[in-house]
């Protein structure tokens, strides 16, 4: 449950300054991924929840890292827009209450450091020029000393303070710190609980208070087929180029990539799904399906369950290989509980699109294909109707914010999952002792559960 007051906070800086590692300060977990590399590990917007309690919380916004230059994997003109969509978004919906700037605690500050603030300010100040910013010091712990540890490191900013005036680079707070461990050189015991208080503290005197608005999450699942433009429609939906339009290197059936953005008060957390392609052959061909099956299975029980299916598909013919991946998502991992919606893209020639649907409706629901909704599109970008379309598909989505997820103990959930693939690829699925085996080594299951699994498909 979602507490009634949601305050975002979004972290932003040029890319490996520590703005992921400064959020797992923050929450008290490494749930945010880091990585010792020149080049950025955050590819997306991503959030993480630190609760208070039960009323309110503050959502953490990671953002990818500015400056990467041509060599990156976010090019600059994606870091900007990705930063600049999620404020637009936010500011639509519950606001955004604080803009965090991370910079690391070099002996002095770079002009690149002058240039990422400008950036930010001046897409801060499209939104609303009323955001408060912070600025967060980090990579101090060489410069931090005992007893006074925070005033050792709190050195760096009464040193730097005059190149920042000339810069005129403004904050509303400061905090030097490191989101080092205790056990990270110089050893220091307590300091990563000085750095977490001192941290929380700052967000909490310098944030807004939140807006009255309600707060929503969206848990959508999207599959389709390889070739029908789930990517392309992610970035349709997000505003910018969140997801790699090029072929998913892992084409694993049940394969997913979560994607999180905001539209509006509501937060999407969207899992891309790989579903069946033409038939495998061979026992082992589903090994790998039914290990992605259960991490997905843990995934959607962990985050609260599903709330919505959007299946993506072409705008031609309907194929054995379309109706038996709508039996895979909707009737087996659904279990007909949670809701599908179709996504019809490539309609880019259609003078309207819509017109698509009344036509093939029909042949639709002849298929055994039933929806709750639908949105006829293009997801090329520049195009006219681009968008149009993402209107279309808002409006869509806009229908299931208040649906229930659907989730399921995960041992009886597998198990039903699992069942089904047997009845879709038939006898290509490993069975008995062969799954058995399969769900305790290569998936980790607890014996006892790995073989009352094998039993209940083995008994179907």
């Amino acid at each position: 449950m979602i507490p009634k007051s949601v305050r975002n906070i979004v972290v932003a800086g040029e890319t490996g300054v520590g703005k992921s590692s400064l959020i797992n300060l923050v929450i008290g977990s490494d749930s945010a991924p880091t990585a010792n590399t020149v080049i950025g590990v955050t590819l997306g917007t991503a959030c993480y929840d630190w609760k208070i309690d039960n009323t309110s919380m503050f959502r953490l916004w990671d953002t990818p890292g500015l400056g990467e230059g041509s060599f990156g994997k976010v090019s600059p003109r994606q870091a900007r827009g990705a930063l600049r969509s999620l404020l637009k978004e936010l500011n639509k919906g519950t606001g955004v209450h604080l803009l965090i700037i991370c910079m690391r605690g070099t002996s002095r500050v770079p002009k690149g450091t002058k240039l990422t603030y400008d950036t930010i300010l001046t897409i801060r100040n499209e939104v609303s020029p009323e955001i408060p910013v912070i600025a967060v010091i980090t990579e101090l712990e060489k410069i931090s000393t005992s007893p006074d540890i925070i005033s050792s490191m709190d050195a760096w900013w009464t040193k730097n303070s005059g190149q920042l005036s000339t810069y005129e680079m403004a904050f509303s707070g400061h905090a030097c710190l490191t989101t080092l461990t205790d056990d990270c050189y110089p050893c220091i015991e307590g300091r990563r609980d000085l750095c977490q208080r001192l941290v929380h503290e700052l967000i909490r005197n310098h944030s807004l208070q939140p807006r009255a608005v309600p707060s929503k999450d969206l848990h959508v699942m999207l599959f389709g087929e390889t070739g029908v433009g789930k990517s392309s429609l992610i970035n349709l939906l997000a505003g910018w180029q969140i997801a790699d339009v090029s072929p998913n290197a892992d084409g694993c059936t049940m394969h997913s990539t979560e994607y999180q953005f905001q539209l509006g008060s509501t937060t999407i957390r969207l899992w891309d799904t790989v579903g069946l392609g033409e038939p495998e052959k061979g026992v082992n061909s589903y090994v790998g399906a039914i290990e992605k099956s259960i991490q997905l299975i843990q995934r959607l029980n962990a985050t609260g369950g599903i709330s919505l299916f959007l299946f993506c598909i072409r705008g031609n013919r309907i194929s054995a290989t379309t109706q038996r991946n709508y039996r895979l998502f909707y009737e087996i991992l659904g279990k007909k509980e949670v809701p599908i919606a179709l996504a019809v893209t490539y309609l880019e020639r259609e003078v309207e699109m819509e017109d698509w649907w009344h036509w093939n409706v029909n042949m639709l629901e002849r298929n055994g294909i039933l929806t709750a909704g639908h949105a006829c599109i293009t997801t090329l970008e520049g195009h006219q109707k681009y968008q149009e379309s993402r209107e279309v598909m808002l409006k869509l989505l806009s229908q299931y914010e208040d649906q229930q997820k659907f989730s399921m103990p995960s041992e009886d959930w597998i198990a039903v999952v699992l069942n089904g693939l047997v009845s879709l690829v038939g006898n290509c699925f490993p069975r008995g002792r062969d799954l058995t085996r399969i769900l305790m080594k290569r998936c980790q299951l607890e014996a006892d559960v790995a073989q009352h699994v094998a039993a209940c498909i083995q008994s179907n």
